[in-house]
């Protein structure tokens, strides 16, 4: 027998909103938050269907993200003299 659970809405958004903030695997924050990675991908699929303008929101994100790591890396290399 398959349980159904219900969550609330606002823990979806709260799930959701972590999942973007953090830019940590989907699996492991579906795993902080108790519930299965494919409950979490597909109130995703729903939340970017209903703000398809938050995908280029969150890949902006992404990117300025990647940026900050390539200069990070950049510096430790100088600091380590490192090719």
């Amino acid at each position: 027998m398959v349980v159904m659970v219900k969550y609330s809405d606002d823990f979806k958004q709260e799930v959701i909103a972590a999942t973007r903030k953090r830019h940590e695997p989907r699996a492991q924050i579906a795993r902080q938050y108790g519930i299965a990675a494919s409950t979490l991908q597909n109130w995703l699929d729903r939340f970017y269907a209903a703000n398809p303008h938050e995908v280029q929101a969150d890949h902006e994100a992404l990117l300025k993200e990647r940026d900050r790591l390539l200069a990070e890396q950049a510096e430790l290399r100088k600091q380590f003299n490192w090719s």
